[in-house]
């Protein structure tokens, strides 16, 4: 489909398809980081009136997905990978704690029979070990392993209260995963933290889900250095 009509339906878009489908774009780094773009060419692509777009926009620009800067035109976006820190940190923090409470609140027999869902769950993950980014079947897989935990114990609203902020960290996980073909890692860490889980050490499987969602430090520099217009300056965190 190119984008420019509305295959099967008169309808146009609306200003929230549209959102929806730049939002898309964005997060799968087809529209890049730094890249220019503007109302004329957006209402072109997608045959519907500069208004239209312009509500899109300001909503992408509320996300801070894109920004506008006077003289200068409308660009998506850079990644800022200070910020992403920030959020990884918060959402460590949660599945830290989701840990504690399965330690803490599940019975024994509960506890067992998460470990078996989420043991099949990294059978399913094995099937993706070669897929070489994260558009493949790989990231629906990843995402019901982190669910199934934070849903054991009755805590995925949590998750939702972070849901519009964790958009950047799904982009930066785009860029992070293919840049390094992260994915068999990604999986021995997932069966790291379930392994920590069945031989009862709650604080090991912590400090596995740190390492595990703590994806800056090791590739910054080289990411930086290759993609350089990609981000914002980095100021990086002494531990």
């Amino acid at each position: 489909m190119n984008g420019n009509a509305n295959p099967g339906n008169t309808q146009p878009y609306t200003a929230d398809e549209i959102y929806k489908r730049i939002l898309k774009s964005i997060i799968k780094l087809q529209l890049e980081p730094g890249q220019l773009i503007s109302e004329n060419q957006m209402a072109q692509k997608y045959n519907v009136s500069r208004s239209v777009i312009r509500t899109a926009f300001t909503r992408l620009q509320q996300l801070r997905f894109i920004e506008v800067y006077p003289q200068r035109g409308t660009h998506i976006s850079l990644i800022d990978l200070n910020y992403i820190a920030d959020l990884l940190m918060l959402r460590t923090a949660v599945e830290k704690e989701v840990i504690y409470e399965m330690f803490t609140f599940l019975k024994e027999k509960d506890r067992s029979s998460l470990v078996a869902a989420l043991e099949t769950n990294i059978a399913e993950q094995e099937k993706c070990r070669h897929e070489q980014d994260y558009y493949g079947k790989f990231p629906k897989i990843d995402s019901v392993f982190h669910k199934t935990m934070i849903d054991s114990v009755g805590r995925y609203a949590l998750v939702e209260l972070l849901s519009t902020d964790m958009l950047h960290i799904s982009r930066w996980r785009n860029f992070d995963v293919a840049f390094d073909h992260r994915i068999p890692e990604l999986i021995d860490q997932h069966r790291a933290i379930v392994d920590a889980i069945k031989e009862g050490k709650m604080l090991l499987a912590q400090e596995k889900m740190a390492d595990h969602l703590e994806t800056i430090s090791n590739i910054s520099d080289r990411a930086i250095a290759m993609y350089p217009t990609y981000f914002e300056k980095f100021k990086g965190h002494n531990h």
